[in-house]
């Protein structure tokens, strides 16, 4: 019985050490909570890569933005919206991603933040203040 409590108490043990929250990527980092989220980003741009591409976003409202997206073969600018669920941003564009919602968690370390989905870093962008754009 002893060996079967230590057993399950070490496997919690891993279990927690790898949370999103572990991840080597994310050292420093603070995850944002979505009130953080809702008051960093309107009025701002996020200036950042994905597995594709290149991108900037300005959030012009608390709930509307616009993007210039790069990737090696075009560039393609859309607009969506954007909304904070529990302590996750979540965004649509109209036509990228299919029009699809995702919703990551922000992790920031100053002006730096790692988008996170399923215990993986999928975005890096850099907070920028207003819209040097232009968008």
């Amino acid at each position: 019985m002893k060996n079967t409590i230590l057993a399950v108490s070490a496997a919690l043990a891993i279990s927690a050490c790898s949370t999103t929250n572990q991840l080597p990527e994310l050292s420093g980092f603070e995850k944002l909570t979505g009130s953080e989220i809702q008051a960093l980003l309107p009025g701002n741009s996020l200036r950042g890569t994905d597995k594709t591409g290149s991108y900037v976003i300005y959030y012009s409202s608390a709930d509307t933005m616009k993007i210039d997206y790069t990737t090696s073969k075009r560039r393609r600018h859309d607009t969506g919206t954007w909304r904070v669920s529990g302590d996750r941003y979540c965004r649509q564009w109209n036509e990228l991603g299919k029009g699809r919602e995702r919703c990551v968690s922000f992790f920031r370390r100053g002006n730096t933040i790692h988008w996170v989905r399923n215990n993986e870093v999928t975005d890096r962008s850099v907070l920028e203040t207003g819209n040097p754009a232009g968008l």
